[in-house]
């Protein structure tokens, strides 16, 4: 992990017994863990450091059980009171845990549980010897959560003081990560060409540092950029670098996301039926991850091209499903106006266009 030393003491597990140790540990079920403590090496640090990096990777492929497994490590360690390692072990897994729990939850679009982890993590981050580099690695969970409640103008101020923190300190993928939120503002800001810019530097320092997993989302969101701008060719060449290196990483939600590029390309390109169809492919892989916010937000993005299909009942339909979930996840706050109006044309059975097209404008582009 960047920037993070642990002090074991002598005798602690190896990192293959860890690995072994972290597969007995999700193979048992949640009820039977604290008992068998002892017997699953849950109080070991390495184990734990290992279950920290399997539910990281694992993120892009299951967010909801990666949440899950980390609150149960989170309240093992929380309480009672564990003696973990010798020196701040216990604080930094206590922060790492609600970290990756709040950044599941950002996944999730469970953005008021996500507030609740980040804060349970910096107040354990705080008492870590590493806190500067903990610290700054949760500012960019925090970012990111204000990315996407679309308070772009923070994101932008607040970025710089960030990058030059994770500089500092050495991190230099977790300085190039938040380039990502750059080129993701310039998107929403109906910037493309500048996002295009932003992420083929992204590209080339991802190779230089040999992170195939930041390649491969750096990808993904060229490939969405060159759709926003109709490049058919440099779209689809974005997607075909993209997609064996997210199977080879098992990142899931990213897969789908390219299928949201395609179809903003075919979109631009005004193949409306083809562009439907890559539409609902996306929203069926995000229904396996249990990602509904991304599935209500194509939703209305597929109601506005079966408008223009003359498919107004089908629209209505996509509308109806969506609507319920734009409420519960408050997805569009700054959107109230639009939302109240596109409920009461659908009320009335008759779509209300401008209100739709202004709702669905105010949800971001699907991020890595």
């Amino acid at each position: 992990m960047s920037g993070r030393v642990l002090r074991f003491p002598s005798g602690r597990l190896s990192s293959d017994q860890a690995e072994r140790a972290a597969e007995r540990i999700f193979a048992t079920p949640f009820d039977e863990r604290a008992e068998k403590k002892r017997t699953l090496h849950l109080e070991d640090p390495e184990t734990l450091l290992t279950l920290c990096g399997v539910l990281r990777d694992r993120m892009g492929s299951s967010p909801s059980s990666v949440h899950d497994e980390a609150e149960f490590l989170y309240r093992f360690l929380e309480s009672p009171k564990r003696e973990i390692g010798l020196f701040d072990e216990r604080d930094y897994f206590l922060g790492e845990t609600a970290l990756i729990a709040g950044a599941a939850c950002r996944y999730l679009s469970r953005r008021e549980e996500s507030w609740i982890w980040f804060d349970r993590s910096e107040a354990s981050f705080r008492h870590t010897m590493n806190a500067a580099a903990d610290l700054s690695r949760l500012g960019y969970q925090r970012l990111a959560e204000r990315f996407e409640e679309r308070q772009i103008g923070l994101v932008l101020e607040l970025l710089p003081p960030l990058i030059a923190s994770f500089e500092r300190l050495g991190m230099a993928e977790d300085a190039l990560k938040c380039r990502f939120l750059e080129g993701l503002a310039f998107l929403e800001s109906d910037q493309p060409l500048d996002a295009v810019r932003v992420f083929e530097t992204i590209c080339e320092r991802a190779e230089a540092l040999g992170s195939r997993k930041l390649l491969a989302e750096a990808f993904v969101n060229l490939t969405q950029a060159h759709g926003m701008l109709g490049e058919a060719d440099a779209a689809i060449n974005a997607s075909s670098r993209a997609i064996p290196l997210l199977r080879e990483l098992g990142n899931q939600i990213s897969l789908a996301k390219v299928q949201w590029g395609l179809g903003m390309l075919l979109r631009e390109s005004d193949e409306i039926p083809q562009a439907i169809a890559a539409f609902r492919g996306a929203q069926a892989e995000f229904n396996a991850l249990g990602l509904r916010a991304d599935i209500a937000a194509l939703s209305l993005v597929i109601a506005d091209l079966l408008l223009d299909q003359g498919h107004d009942a089908e629209a209505l339909q996509e509308i109806a499903a969506a609507l319920p979930v734009i409420d519960e996840l408050k997805m569009a706050p700054e959107g109230m106006a639009a939302l109240s109006l596109l409920r009461e044309s659908a009320r009335r059975q008759e779509v209300n266009r401008a209100a739709l097209r202004e709702l669905h404008g105010y949800f971001p582009q699907p991020d890595a």
